[in-house]
C-alpha cells in the first residue's frame, strides 16, 4: 500500500506543469511523456509488493534497472540507504532526464544512481548489499546469467535478492499483450514482422521459471518462487483499470468467463513453474 508521501510524489509527477518540463528536456510530446509517466507509475504496486515483508532499515539496498527511480526515490525519502542501478542513467534519454528532474522535485538528489550494467557489478568497486531487487528488468537483460552471477558477487552471504519477471513458459508476452508461439517465443516475429526491428522485442531474452532454478543450482544459491502470481495478475485485471485497459480482449474476455464459471479462484492453485509473472527469493545457499 502507498504512504502519504510516495502519493503526494506520484500526484506531483502527473500534473501538467511538471510533464511539461520532462515534454521540452526530452524534446518529447506532452502527450508521450504523459504516456511513459504514467506507465512506470501503473508498476509501483509490482515494486511494493516484491518488497513486503523485507526488513529493510540499516540494509544496504540495490535497485537494478531502476528506470525512472521512483521506488529508489521512495526508499530515500523514508530514510532507507539505497542506492539505485540504471544504465544509461548517465546520459540523455528519458529515463536519465526525467528521473533527474524527478530526484530534484523529490528533494532526494543525494540517491546515489549509478549508470552501469547489472553484468559489471563487482565487490571490489560496489561494495556488497544487503538487498538486491528488481522488477520487470531481467527479461531484458541479454546476458541474464552474467548478470544474475554479478549480483551475487556483491551480495552480502546473508543477504537476498528478490525479483519479478514474466515466466516466458507461459506462451504470452505482457509488454505487447501478445500469445507467442508455444515453446519457440522468437518465432511470434515471423508471424509479426514488425517485432523483427523492434528494440524492445529485440531485448528480450524470455526468461522461465526452469532457467532461474538451473542458474541457482549451478551457482551455489537457494531460490524460492512466490505461489498465486498468476491468481493475483487476474484480480488485478479484475479491479485496476488503467492496468486493465492495457492488456488485450482476449485476456479480459478470460477473466469474463473465469468469474462466469466461477473458477476464478482455481487459479490459486496453479503451481510457480506453469505461472506469470514469477516472483523469487535468492540467497546463498551456505
Amino acid at each position: 500500500m502507498m504512504d502519504t508521501a510516495l502519493t503526494s510524489l506520484l500526484q506531483e509527477i502527473s500534473t501538467n506543469a511538471f510533464q511539461q518540463r520532462c515534454a521540452s528536456a526530452n524534446k518529447l510530446s506532452l502527450e508521450d511523456v504523459a504516456r511513459r509517466i504514467d506507465i512506470y507509475t501503473g508498476e509501483i504496486a509490482t515494486g511494493l509488493a516484491l518488497l513486503d515483508g523485507l526488513e529493510l532499515h540499516g540494509k544496504r539496498i540495490l535497485e537494478v534497472g531502476a528506470g525512472l527511480g521512483l521506488l529508489s526515490i521512495h526508499l530515500k525519502q523514508q530514510g532507507f540507504d539505497v542506492t539505485a542501478l540504471e544504465p544509461g542513467s548517465g546520459g540523455f534519454d528519458f529515463n536519465a532526464t526525467t528521473g533527474k528532474l524527478i530526484r530534484d522535485q523529490a528533494g532526494v538528489d543525494d540517491l546515489p544512481v549509478w549508470d552501469c550494467p547489472a553484468e559489471d557489478l563487482s565487490p571490489d568497486t560496489h561494495g556488497q548489499f544487503d538487498v538486491i531487487f528488481s522488477s520487470n528488468v531481467l527479461e531484458h537483460i541479454p546476458k541474464m546469467d552474467i548478470a544474475l552471477k554479478a549480483m551475487l558477487s556483491v551480495l552480502k552471504p546473508d543477504g537476498i535478492m528478490v525479483h519479478t519477471c514474466p515466466n516466458y513458459r507461459i506462451p504470452y508476452e505482457p509488454h505487447y499483450g501478445l500469445p507467442l508461439v508455444p515453446f519457440a517465443p522468437r518465432a511470434t516475429a515471423g508471424l509479426r514482422p514488425s517485432l523483427k526491428e523492434d528494440d524492445l522485442w529485440l531485448s528480450l531474452n524470455f526468461v522461465t521459471h526452469g532457467d532461474i532454478v538451473r542458474f541457482c543450482r549451478s551457482n551455489d544459491a537457494s531460490v524460492s518462487f512466490d505461489r498465486e502470481l498468476l491468481y493475483q495478475a487476474f484480480r488485478r485485471l479484475d479491479g485496476e483499470a488503467v492496468f486493465r485497459d492495457r492488456q488485450p480482449a482476449y485476456l479480459r474476455a478470460a477473466l469474463s468467463i473465469l468469474k462466469r464459471l466461477k473458477l476464478l479462484n482455481l487459479l490459486k492453485f496453479v503451481g510457480p513453474s506453469w505461472s506469470t509473472p514469477m516472483r523469487f527469493r535468492i540467497t546463498h545457499t551456505s
